[in-house]
């Protein structure tokens, strides 16, 4: 429990590692698409504009033309088809092994942090008996005393710890006193 902290900053990490690599993946997508798209752009207007010329003398501007435009439909298709092709085997793993490293931080952490609820739940039971000890002891006399000077110096002591942990024992303190 004493390496909390270093849990959470893993978790952090890896959480930060699983959105670089979503970004890494989309950016080189986004880069090699564009690439591809001016290349093509730029190569098929000259072809189309040179098959066209070439074909209009010897078969004529319509069939020249249907022919020029069959052939872009489909290689559209088929980039398009290229385009929708999901991730590949080796980028699932990738993936697949970031989620199982945060599910893991994530369930250390959660360890920690019942750990950490089961403590404050026994200190704060034991608050709560120091305090009817002093109600009890207050028929008798002294003894409420004794259980209202160790909760604020217990109280006191933890404000000492922090400050804003102060902040909140100060309103308890003056309400105890």
């Amino acid at each position: 429990m004493a390496n909390t902290s270093i849990k959470l900053k893993r978790l952090a990490e890896v959480e930060m590692l699983r959105a670089e690599i979503k970004a890494r993946r989309a950016g080189r997508r986004l880069l090699i698409s564009g690439v591809g798209l001016v290349a093509g752009v730029f190569a098929l207007v000259f072809l189309t504009y040179g098959i066209f010329l070439w074909g209009a003398e010897r078969f004529g501007a319509i069939s020249t033309a249907m022919s020029i435009g069959s052939t872009l439909l489909a290689i559209a298709i088929c980039a398009i088809a290229v385009a929708l092709v999901g991730p590949g085997r080796s980028e699932e793993i990738e993936s697949e092994l970031v989620k199982h490293a945060i599910d893991k931080a994530r369930n250390d952490l959660q360890r920690d942090i019942d750990a950490l609820e089961d403590r404050f739940e026994r200190v704060s039971s034991g608050l709560a008996n120091l305090i009817d000890g002093r109600k009890a002891g207050e028929s008798n006399g002294a003894g409420g005393n004794i259980n209202l000077a160790a909760i604020t110096m217990v109280l006191s002591a933890a404000g000492a710890m922090s400050p804003t942990l102060n902040r909140y024992i100060q309103p308890i303190l003056k309400i105890i006193s």
